[in-house]
């Protein structure tokens, strides 16, 4: 009679199996194969979520240059604007610009302002200058070397 241990028992199963084995295979295989595009789908969503937020504040441009060319078809409101920034007046008006003074600096005195001679003339007095910086020096002394000057 056999006893409680047979050769079968004595024999253990392995732990890993030749299924557990092509299981982890094909599982790897599956994210290996899956974790691209999904990574893909991941940076287009992200890509989607700022051109909306781009679209979004384009879109709010948008709302308000209609709002302004709507204003800009109104008469009085061009007639407004011109006569405020053009500084347009109707006839018969009297118009008045201030100026602020800390903005528009005091006149200079006009005599300062004046050139001493003519332009030509200073532009001559300036071309004699460069022609005569261009002319040699031409030593009045002794011409001295160095001791060091090669002979």
């Amino acid at each position: 009679m056999p006893t409680s241990t047979s050769p079968a028992k004595a024999m253990a199963k392995p732990s890993l199996t030749g299924r557990a084995i092509a299981l982890v295979g094909v599982v790897s295989l599956l994210v290996v194969t899956l974790a691209v595009p999904i990574r893909e789908l991941i940076n287009q969503r992200q890509q989607i979520a700022a051109l909306a937020a781009q679209n979004a504040v384009v879109q709010a441009q948008v709302d308000d240059l209609t709002v302004e060319a709507d204003r800009l078809k109104d008469p009085a409101f061009v007639t407004s604007l011109i006569r405020e920034r053009l500084h347009y007046l109707l006839p018969g008006e009297v118009g008045y610009v201030v100026l602020d003074p800390a903005e528009a600096p005091a006149p200079a005195n006009v005599a300062a302002l004046k050139p001493k001679q003519p332009w030509y003339s200073s532009m001559w007095s300036s071309i004699q200058k460069v022609d005569q910086a261009g002319h040699p020096v031409v030593p009045t002394g002794p011409l001295v070397l160095p001791s060091d000057a090669p002979k």
